[in-house]
Protein backbone atom coordinates (compact mmCIF):
# COMPACT_ATOMS: atom_id res chain seq x y z
CA UNK A 1 0.00 0.00 0.00
CA UNK A 2 1.44 3.21 -0.88
CA UNK A 3 0.99 6.36 0.71
CA UNK A 4 0.91 10.22 -0.96
CA UNK A 5 2.13 12.95 1.52
CA UNK A 6 0.40 16.15 0.77
CA UNK A 7 2.66 18.99 1.33
CA UNK A 8 0.13 21.94 2.94
CA UNK A 9 1.43 25.71 2.53
CA UNK A 10 0.77 27.63 5.40
CA UNK A 11 -0.18 31.82 4.03
CA UNK A 12 1.31 32.93 7.12
CA UNK A 13 4.56 31.76 6.82
CA UNK A 14 5.22 32.34 3.04
CA UNK A 15 3.49 35.77 3.32
CA UNK A 16 6.11 36.25 6.16
CA UNK A 17 8.93 35.23 4.23
CA UNK A 18 8.35 37.56 1.05
CA UNK A 19 7.56 40.42 4.04
CA UNK A 20 11.32 40.05 4.61
CA UNK A 21 11.39 41.86 1.05
CA UNK A 22 9.44 45.00 2.23
CA UNK A 23 10.80 48.09 1.49
CA UNK A 24 9.41 52.00 0.48
CA UNK A 25 9.38 52.98 -2.84
CA UNK A 26 8.66 56.51 -2.89
CA UNK A 27 10.72 59.03 -0.30
CA UNK A 28 7.78 60.55 1.47
CA UNK A 29 6.50 56.69 3.01
CA UNK A 30 5.82 58.93 6.09
CA UNK A 31 2.96 60.45 5.10
CA UNK A 32 1.83 59.21 2.00
CA UNK A 33 -0.73 56.66 0.94
CA UNK A 34 0.80 53.09 2.58
CA UNK A 35 -0.99 51.37 -0.32
CA UNK A 36 1.00 53.42 -3.16
CA UNK A 37 4.25 53.66 -0.69
CA UNK A 38 5.65 50.28 -0.09
CA UNK A 39 6.29 47.03 -2.62
CA UNK A 40 3.10 45.42 -2.45
CA UNK A 41 2.41 44.23 -5.60
CA UNK A 42 6.30 43.08 -5.78
CA UNK A 43 5.58 40.34 -3.08
CA UNK A 44 2.53 39.37 -3.89
CA UNK A 45 4.25 38.27 -7.39
CA UNK A 46 6.34 36.53 -5.32
CA UNK A 47 3.19 34.65 -3.57
CA UNK A 48 0.84 34.30 -6.80
CA UNK A 49 -0.49 31.22 -5.65
CA UNK A 50 -1.24 31.79 -1.98
CA UNK A 51 -4.29 32.90 -0.52
CA UNK A 52 -4.98 35.07 2.60
CA UNK A 53 -5.53 38.00 4.74
CA UNK A 54 -3.90 39.65 7.34
CA UNK A 55 -3.97 42.43 9.39
CA UNK A 56 -1.55 45.82 9.33
CA UNK A 57 -1.43 48.05 12.30
CA UNK A 58 0.17 51.60 11.27
CA UNK A 59 1.97 54.45 13.65
CA UNK A 60 2.05 57.28 12.48
CA UNK A 61 3.98 60.09 14.57
CA UNK A 62 6.04 63.36 14.94
CA UNK A 63 8.59 63.13 17.28
CA UNK A 64 8.69 66.19 19.96
CA UNK A 65 11.90 68.18 19.24
CA UNK A 66 13.52 66.63 22.70
CA UNK A 67 12.24 63.07 22.54
CA UNK A 68 14.90 61.00 24.22
CA UNK A 69 14.92 58.70 21.26
CA UNK A 70 16.93 56.06 23.15
CA UNK A 71 14.54 55.45 25.32
CA UNK A 72 11.90 54.96 22.62
CA UNK A 73 13.91 52.90 20.90
CA UNK A 74 14.36 50.40 23.90
CA UNK A 75 10.54 50.73 24.84
CA UNK A 76 9.80 49.77 21.12
CA UNK A 77 12.65 46.95 20.97
CA UNK A 78 10.90 45.52 24.52
CA UNK A 79 7.57 45.38 23.18
CA UNK A 80 8.74 44.23 19.43
CA UNK A 81 10.36 41.29 21.26
CA UNK A 82 7.33 40.01 24.04
CA UNK A 83 5.01 40.92 20.39
CA UNK A 84 7.21 38.22 18.64
CA UNK A 85 6.55 35.68 21.79
CA UNK A 86 3.47 35.80 21.98
CA UNK A 87 2.82 34.81 18.39
CA UNK A 88 1.13 36.26 15.34
CA UNK A 89 3.34 38.80 14.29
CA UNK A 90 4.68 38.37 10.91
CA UNK A 91 6.37 41.67 10.37
CA UNK A 92 7.75 44.83 12.01
CA UNK A 93 8.85 47.57 9.90
CA UNK A 94 10.19 50.86 10.91
CA UNK A 95 11.21 53.53 9.06
CA UNK A 96 13.51 56.57 9.94
CA UNK A 97 12.38 60.12 11.11
CA UNK A 98 12.61 62.85 8.12
CA UNK A 99 13.46 66.38 8.36
CA UNK A 100 10.46 67.28 9.76
CA UNK A 101 10.49 64.75 12.93
CA UNK A 102 8.04 62.24 11.20
CA UNK A 103 7.65 58.61 11.08
CA UNK A 104 5.66 55.72 10.17
CA UNK A 105 5.98 51.96 11.56
CA UNK A 106 3.89 48.99 10.89
CA UNK A 107 3.00 45.51 12.35
CA UNK A 108 1.79 42.80 10.30
CA UNK A 109 -0.09 40.27 12.04
CA UNK A 110 -1.88 36.92 10.76
CA UNK A 111 -4.96 38.78 12.27
CA UNK A 112 -6.54 41.05 14.29
CA UNK A 113 -7.31 38.90 17.54
CA UNK A 114 -3.25 38.47 17.92
CA UNK A 115 -2.73 41.91 17.50
CA UNK A 116 -5.50 42.78 20.03
CA UNK A 117 -4.03 40.46 22.71
CA UNK A 118 -0.82 41.55 21.95
CA UNK A 119 -1.29 45.64 22.97
CA UNK A 120 -2.25 44.82 26.62
CA UNK A 121 0.72 42.85 27.29
CA UNK A 122 2.66 45.03 29.88
CA UNK A 123 5.91 45.92 27.65
CA UNK A 124 3.46 47.31 24.60
CA UNK A 125 1.47 49.04 27.70
CA UNK A 126 5.19 50.34 28.61
CA UNK A 127 6.00 51.87 24.98
CA UNK A 128 2.53 53.28 25.10
CA UNK A 129 3.13 55.22 28.40
CA UNK A 130 5.85 57.47 26.32
CA UNK A 131 3.67 58.48 23.77
CA UNK A 132 2.50 61.37 24.96
CA UNK A 133 5.28 62.94 26.54
CA UNK A 134 7.75 62.40 23.57
CA UNK A 135 5.14 62.88 20.37
CA UNK A 136 3.75 66.07 18.88
CA UNK A 137 1.33 63.87 17.19
CA UNK A 138 0.54 60.10 16.52
CA UNK A 139 -2.27 57.68 15.43
CA UNK A 140 -2.94 54.39 14.36
CA UNK A 141 -4.11 53.47 11.18
CA UNK A 142 -5.62 49.84 10.39
CA UNK A 143 -5.91 48.04 6.98
CA UNK A 144 -7.06 44.29 5.98
CA UNK A 145 -4.51 43.17 3.53
CA UNK A 146 -5.98 40.35 1.09
CA UNK A 147 -4.23 37.98 -1.71
CA UNK A 148 -6.57 36.42 -4.05
CA UNK A 149 -4.84 33.20 -5.14
CA UNK A 150 -3.24 33.33 -8.36
CA UNK A 151 -3.27 37.36 -8.45
CA UNK A 152 0.27 39.10 -7.91
CA UNK A 153 -2.18 41.88 -5.97
CA UNK A 154 -2.19 42.23 -2.47
CA UNK A 155 -5.73 44.48 -1.79
CA UNK A 156 -5.42 46.73 1.13
CA UNK A 157 -8.53 48.45 2.65
CA UNK A 158 -8.71 50.81 5.64
CA UNK A 159 -10.69 49.29 8.71
CA UNK A 160 -12.08 51.30 10.79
Amino acid sequence: MSSVLTHLHDPHEEFSRQLEKLKAITPNYATESLETSFNWDELAAGIKDVEGEWYLVAFRSISRADADNRLLYEADSRAYNEATLHGGLLKYWTGELNQYRECLSMCIWTNRDNSVKATVKHRHNDAKSLADTMYETYSLERYKLKKTKGKAKINISRVF
